[in-house]
């Protein structure tokens, strides 16, 4: 009966833990993204990121989006695939696409879109 307990307690507390991973990865996310619109003077719809897509790869290495020249030792790693809405013109809503693997941005796309 203590055992039945004691697994009990410890599947919550890695659910707590997987929930509050995932929470701290929404966070960057969604700053990587504000910084990005801001910088290419879009505005992001909604304040708003969709988690896509969540799986487990195994990644040779990592390299960091935009040539920062670091890179990390590959291994098995959470990539999580994060689409978002912005707008150039305040008309017409694109549709962009953030990748993270682990806790690094791999991959962030905006969808061809008027220049206003």
């Amino acid at each position: 009966m203590m055992l039945g307990w004691i697994f009990f307690f410890a599947c919550v507390a890695l659910a707590y833990l997987f929930w509050n991973r995932q929470q701290q990865a929404r966070l960057l996310a969604l700053q990587s993204v504000r910084r990005h619109c801001q910088q290419e003077d879009v505005q992001l719809l909604d304040d708003t990121l969709v988690l896509e897509r969540i799986r487990i790869r195994r990644i040779p290495s990592l390299q960091l989006v935009k040539g920062e020249g670091r890179s990390q030792s590959g291994g098995w790693r959470l990539v999580r695939t994060y689409r978002f809405e912005f707008s150039s013109t305040g008309d017409e809503r694109y549709q962009g696409l953030l990748t993270l693997i682990g806790r690094r941005v791999a991959k962030l796309e905006l969808q061809a879109h008027r220049i206003h």
